[in-house]
């Protein structure tokens, strides 16, 4: 179940993300608590975690050392010096934390970068699931969760997972993210000759998997983990309605000034702010708030709902701190051509409240699971 480790809203959900797989370990949470009253900025934050993955490392503790680096990256912003030392000790920590004979990794060369790939086969399998983040997923995350939750429970499926322009390596490799995202699905399916797949997307992924469906036919069931229907309420949900109305005014150099301006103070004393701000600079390859607004306007499913033929799953949290608890029911209701439309809107009491049921995946997985079977 979901923890309080931090009061700061994002500091704790972000605590609880990644040290998920430790939630019953005594010593593990033990360890966190007790460090997270260490954190009172970002500069804290990623001293703190590095000095326990080092520590882990040290005892061979492989996961927990990955997630702890994992936690240091998550703050630093790619002109950060320690950046790249910190991802690749978070990504060769978790590589000797599991078995990778059965996963065979793969890049596809797309526009001028690359985009990596996954692939986890089942002997029995017939089908192919692919499966992509979102707005700050690697694919290291993606590998833990199917196989921590999906190889056994569906076994008629091979397992594509792959890192999106504006994601992980793929940004690394000079590609920003895009809202057209049937382009790097398309290119995929294209490159491994699939001619049918179902498609799943965590987080942002939840409007990026559904504006994928939404334009290559070759996607069968399509599911939003969790729903996402506007990548501006993620920006504009917690702020007052005077803000909200400058943000849509935005092509107004007057008022993009203005907004540059606000934003840019309001974030020095605002974690939540100044992540989103940063990481979707470094995303979308913008230059400053007023930008980046713009470009995040066109991650929206307005306009494309009645192109969406496939079987759907929509999955929510009601505390969900980047999406509105009424997007799932508008989203359902706007899919009018969906060949089926299968929602799950969890509440506390099941422990899946959060933001992509950080707390309980389990149940989740649980339901994604049986629509796929």
């Amino acid at each position: 179940m979901y923890k309080n480790y931090h009061k700061d809203e994002q500091f704790n959900f972000q605590i609880n993300r990644f040290i998920e797989p430790f939630y019953y370990n005594e010593t593990v949470q033990e360890e966190v608590y007790l460090a997270s009253k260490q954190i009172n900025d970002v500069r804290s934050w990623i001293s703190v975690w590095t000095d326990l993955g080092k520590k882990a490392a040290f005892e061979n503790k492989y996961a927990l050392s990955s997630a702890y680096y994992q936690l240091a990256d998550f703050f630093m912003g790619e002109n950060n010096p320690m950046k790249e030392q910190t991802y690749q000790l978070f990504k060769s920590n978790f590589y000797k934390s599991i078995d990778t004979s059965g996963i065979e990794f793969d890049k596809i060369y797309y526009e001028n970068g690359e985009i990596p790939v996954a692939i986890i086969r089942q002997k029995s399998a017939t089908k192919t699931l692919i499966f992509h983040g979102g707005f700050d997923s690697y694919l290291e995350e993606l590998i833990r969760l199917v196989l921590t939750h999906c190889t056994a429970t569906l076994p008629d499926y091979n397992f594509l997972l792959f890192e999106g322009p504006g994601q992980g390596m793929a940004l690394k490799s000079g590609l920003p993210m895009t809202y057209q995202w049937e382009l790097p699905v398309s290119s995929i399916l294209n490159y491994y000759n699939i001619e049918k797949a179902d498609l799943i997307g965590m987080s942002l992924g939840g409007y990026l998997s559904m504006r994928a469906a939404a334009f290559e036919p070759r996607i069968e069931k399509v599911i939003a983990f969790d729903v996402y229907y506007s990548m501006m309420d993620s920006l504009t949900m917690k702020l007052p309605n005077k803000a909200v109305t400058a943000v849509n005014k935005i092509n107004n150099p007057v008022i993009a000034t203005l907004v540059n301006h606000k934003i840019m103070m309001a974030a020095k004393n605002d974690v939540d702010l100044d992540f989103k701000i940063r990481k979707g600079n470094e995303v979308m390859h913008t230059d400053k708030p007023s930008n980046l607004i713009k470009a995040i306007s066109k991650f929206t499913m307005a306009g494309i709902e009645d192109k969406i033929t496939q079987d759907v799953l929509l999955l929510a949290g009601d505390h969900d701190m980047y999406v509105p608890t009424e997007t799932i029911k508008a989203v359902r209701k706007s899919l009018v051509n969906a060949n089926s439309v299968t929602t799950y809107l969890f509440d506390q009491d099941s422990g899946g409240e959060r933001h992509c049921q950080v707390g309980n995946k389990q149940i989740a997985f649980d339901k994604i699971s049986a629509f796929l079977s």
